[in-house]
């Protein structure tokens, strides 16, 4: 009679997937973050200078501070 897999392997195949469900969050956050930065270095060419283009640089300096798995520019846009 044929015994039945443990739980342990259960658990492992759980943890794997929910690894890969992770990878492929982080790397859907990625290209939402690089296609709103190419959004907004878009719009800045447009822009004439003024207040406008001063509040869109600081958005565009804030969305590559919050890129995932850049910790030294994390580090340089946190507030001490």
């Amino acid at each position: 009679m044929p015994k039945s897999k443990p739980p342990r392997r259960r658990k492992i195949r759980r943890a794997n997937e929910l690894r890969v469900l992770m990878i492929e969050s982080v790397q859907a956050a990625l290209l939402m973050n690089d296609a709103l930065v190419a959004k907004i270095d878009e719009l800045l060419g447009r822009t004439p200078p003024g207040r406008l283009k001063t509040n869109l640089l600081a958005l565009r300096a804030e969305v590559k501070s919050h890129r995932p798995g850049l910790l030294e520019s994390r580090a340089d846009a946190m507030a001490p």
